[in-house]
């Protein structure tokens, strides 16, 4: 009896390409230096008083109503397509073919008919 060895599976996963990107300080001399305008951030988020907190920044919202909402949203669009090519199928005039047997071939089936009575 031996000892059961575990065996390390290699993996030939890379990593990903690494960049280092630009300090604040570096950032900021950059901006104040050059005068451009502060272009990236995070986009606003304000609503005004009068229309309330959207759903969609409310740490209240019942976010399993909103999915359930968009997936039959989106399960009602999947259904509507696949009637529409449906209905696209039933309003095709189909094709009728009328199929003979070729009489050139000259074989005839053996199944049965052997001579050994």
């Amino acid at each position: 009896m031996g000892y059961e060895y575990k065996r390390t599976v290699r993996s030939y996963i890379g990593s990903a390409d690494v960049t280092e990107g630009e300090s604040i300080e570096q950032k900021m001399e950059r901006i104040l230096h050059n005068g451009e305008p502060i272009t990236d951030g995070a986009p606003e988020i304000y609503t005004e008083r009068r229309d309330g907190v959207g759903a969609e920044y409310n740490i209240r919202t019942d976010r399993w109503e909103v999915a359930a909402d968009a997936m039959d949203l989106k399960s009602k669009n999947i259904e509507a397509k696949r009637d529409a090519k449906a209905e696209a199928r039933k309003n095709k005039e189909a094709k009728v073919v009328k199929l003979e047997p070729k009489k050139d071939s000259g074989a005839e089936p053996t199944n049965g008919t052997t001579d050994s009575k």
